[in-house]
């Protein structure tokens, strides 16, 4: 079954994106997947599409960081779960600080990841 909610999925390795991408459909969600910030920023259906973004920190060009601020300036509490293979406290602080549901290391534990998702895509935070 296909679930309307549509998964962002911003990483420069392409086999995390392609196994993000596997996974989640897997669930049956939709994704589109995206190399670098620039791509995605390019492309405005997946921006008014999009149901939640999950996004690396470290992108080549404009990091994940910066992506996530950018999106907060188009989209009103954009849905955004940040992952990082180079995360700390400080990076989990500031994740949660921009406004990201979660913050996930990499190697990204499976269930924790499908349990962020439920969780964002059960909450409708673009009507706070």
């Amino acid at each position: 079954m296909q679930l309307s909610q549509r998964i962002v999925v911003v990483d420069d390795e392409r086999s995390v994106r392609s196994g993000l991408s596997n996974l989640l459909q897997s669930e049956g969600y939709s994704t589109r997947i995206y190399e670098s910030a620039e791509t995605l920023l390019d492309d405005a259906d997946a921006l008014a599409e999009a149901a939640l973004f999950i996004i690396d920190v470290r992108l080549k060009g404009i990091s994940g960081f910066e992506l996530f601020i950018e999106l907060t300036r188009r989209i009103e509490n954009p849905p955004g779960i940040i992952i990082s293979g180079n995360g700390d406290d400080n990076t989990l602080r500031y994740a949660i600080s921009l406004g990201a549901i979660a913050f996930l290391p990499k190697p990204i534990d499976i269930d924790t990841l499908l349990d962020s998702v439920r969780l964002a895509l059960a909450t409708d935070r673009r009507c706070r």
